[in-house]
């Protein structure tokens, strides 16, 4: 959200910022007096009866400042942002989750061939026999080929948004470990829960597990756990950069429409 206010009557001051819902201020990043070329800071607009009022340090001018009344209609497209921000992050987890599948056929096929590394690639993964599609273990791996079905958008999207990162907004503080099996068990759980829904749904089995760590229904399998670990790890990663307070506040805030706002919002970033 960007605001505007006269001050003095001599120049236009422009203030970038964000709002936050929870402590019911919204805060600013810079202002800057582009006549003048002088810059402050603002710290805070309090929401109080029902409107918002200017409560930081004013610009430099020789009157008094200007209240700066913000519309609570303005509260509801950052609501649409955030809905908007939430959803961008559910097609990444589900783009990256679909690519990274193919990756992974090759990476498991490369890997079974690797003393001590194979032991973590012993898991037997299938997909319904009747598709007539598990001779890609087969192919050589000079091919680099791989298969996914589309149902793996909403289940890796699904899966890291609901669960991913709900585990790390609790467990941030805990050890790196920690959040690692609390991840994998998390996955797990949802990998058997998922195949049998998709089974109901597809007349299908989209995936199932032929080996002696196979459990509920053969639609997920312990052996595959040290992976779901380093997977969930992957997708906290994601989701911290995602979060980042400068990066949440550039794709929050709308695209600049004057070279003023422009020339404001390079000086930002910088």
């Amino acid at each position: 959200m960007r605001t505007g206010a006269a001050t003095g009557g001599r120049s236009l001051a422009r203030v970038s910022s964000r709002w936050d819902g929870v402590s019911g201020r919204c805060w600013a990043r810079e202002s800057r007096n582009f006549a003048s070329g002088e810059s402050y800071e603002e710290t805070g607009v309090q929401l109080t009866s029902g409107r918002m009022e200017h409560t930081a340090s004013a610009p430099p001018s020789d009157s008094a400042p200007l209240p700066l009344h913000i519309r609570r209609a303005d509260l509801k497209r950052n609501a649409r942002m955030k809905l908007t921000f939430a959803l961008f992050r559910f097609c990444l987890y589900g783009m990256v989750g679909l690519s990274s599948e193919i990756f992974f056929y090759n990476l498991v096929r490369v890997a079974r061939h690797i003393p001590v590394l194979e032991m973590l690639f012993r898991f037997q993964w299938r997909v319904d026999d009747r598709l007539g599609l598990n001779a890609i273990w087969d192919t050589p791996v000079s091919t680099a080929y791989g298969q996914c079905s589309l149902w793996m958008f909403v289940i890796y999207g699904v899966a890291c948004f609901f669960f991913i990162e709900a585990i790390y907004q609790r467990t941030f503080r805990q050890p790196t470990l920690l959040r690692a099996v609390l991840y994998g068990l998390a996955i797990l759980f949802f990998e058997g829960v998922s195949g049998v829904v998709l089974e109901k749904l597809t007349g299908y089995r989209i995936w199932y597990y032929a080996d002696a760590g196979a459990i509920m229904w053969e639609m997920t399998s312990l052996y595959i756990l040290p992976i779901w670990m380093v997977t969930g790890l992957i997708a906290e990663w994601i989701y911290r950069e995602l979060m980042d307070p400068d990066l949440v506040a550039a794709l929050e805030s709308p695209l600049p429409a004057t070279p003023e706002e422009t020339e404001a919002s390079l000086q930002l970033m910088q």
